[in-house]
């Protein structure tokens, strides 16, 4: 006799069950991209913010970040023009990231920069807050620039 190698109809059902099933719980996820943009706006901002610390130190010279909040920008520079601008060293360009559109941004100070010692100027709090604007119930994205140490949190 000849034995058929395959599968069985049960076992093909079962499979399509559970394929569905995962499609039905993970596909929302992977279509709606509006929940992730507040997510990658906040960790685009806060590497922006420790990264113009870091060199600030690095360099002993201040270093401004720029925000235009309404173009949802953020330039990195040795000015409050960010001419001539900090360099990226991911692309070797000027430093310079835009935003997602779903995304609002609010500032207490949209100029922000770091002296030589990684201190804030003006030498106060400055606090940004990130919200997905297309999903307004999902929560504020808070980051707080500390006076005095620039602790970026």
């Amino acid at each position: 006799m000849h034995r058929h190698n395959g599968f069985t109809v049960v076992e093909l059902v079962a499979v399509i069950v559970i394929v569905g099933i995962i499609a039905a719980v993970a596909a929302p996820r992977f279509i709606g991209r509006d929940a992730f943009d507040a997510r990658g706006a906040y960790g685009t901002l806060i590497s922006a913010l420790r990264y113009a610390q870091k060199t600030a130190i690095a360099q002993r010279t201040n270093v401004f970040v720029n925000i235009n909040l309404s173009a949802r920008t953020i330039c990195l520079g040795y000015t409050n023009t960010c001419i001539p601008a900090v360099i990226d060293p991911a692309t070797l360009a000027p430093y310079a990231k835009t935003l997602p559109n779903g995304v609002s941004l609010a500032s207490t100070s949209p100029i922000i920069a770091f002296d030589g010692l990684g201190r804030p100027i003006p030498n106060a709090q400055a606090t940004f807050q990130i919200q997905n604007a297309v999903v307004p119930t999902e929560s504020i994205r808070t980051i707080t620039v500390e006076a005095e140490t620039g602790y970026v949190r």
